[in-house]
């Protein structure tokens, strides 16, 4: 229970940026005319923000049906390279911790627990410290989504708040930057992100992750990084 705890003040920090996306989220479900019971059942079906923002945005633009899935399956592809990276963590877990440790992956249950996993002794403890996170996340979402969509975005689109997303994720992955390696990857990471933005359905992310993977991989390979 200590350790779930500590998962759940651990991402505190996060949630700054996480509430005006969520409020975002919940202004644009509004706009587009969906009713609360549509905004919340999309979040407790969908769960994944990014998804859930660009599939609405199609929806009110009459998207095909077809085009409008297929957004939301590429853009989440990413958590296949999150539930490979933690799955060894749950693979002596039950059938159930699996089930919900997949289900409440996000961006930020993931950044969290790579900062954090050295400080773990076990799997065991590690799943607790993971699930208290995702709980803190969870809660944060669905409440701010609700509150977005019955009082509007609270703050003036002129501050630009959703821009909190990506800026808690850079304070949480600059201190682990172990090395040169480290480093490198990253700014090649964001250096083809950037290039590869304007490809059609988010595939630019997809094309990015596989060739920064690629670079690490290359760069570890002889020597173990340190």
């Amino acid at each position: 229970m200590n350790l779930f705890k500590s998962g759940f003040k651990a991402m505190l920090p996060i949630i700054t940026g996480v509430i005006p996306f969520g409020a975002v989220m919940g202004t644009v479900c509004s706009e587009a005319k969906l009713s609360l019971f549509q905004a919340v059942s999309m979040n407790v079906f969908v769960f994944a923000g990014a998804a859930q923002l660009a599939t609405v945005e199609l929806m009110t633009k009459h998207a095909a049906t077809l085009v409008i899935v297929a957004t939301g399956l590429i853009i989440n592809l990413r958590f296949l390279l999150y539930s490979a990276a933690l799955s060894p963590l749950v693979q002596r877990s039950s059938f159930f911790i699996k089930f919900i440790s997949a289900y409440f992956l996000t961006d930020q249950s993931y950044a969290i627990m790579m900062a954090n996993q050295h400080k773990l002794k076990t799997n065991e403890d590690a799943v607790q410290f993971y699930l208290g996170s995702c709980v803190c996340m969870a809660l944060t979402w669905h409440l701010s989504v609700v509150a977005g969509f019955i009082f509007g975005n609270f703050a003036p689109s002129s501050w630009a708040l959703d821009y909190a997303v990506p800026l808690s994720f850079i304070a949480l992955a600059i201190p682990t930057f172990k090395n040169y390696k480290y480093v490198i990857t990253a700014i090649f990471s964001g250096c083809i992100a950037l290039l590869l933005n304007p490809m059609p359905y988010k595939t630019g992310l997809i094309a990015t992750a596989a060739l920064s993977i690629l670079l690490a991989t290359l760069l570890t390979q002889k020597k173990g990084v340190k």
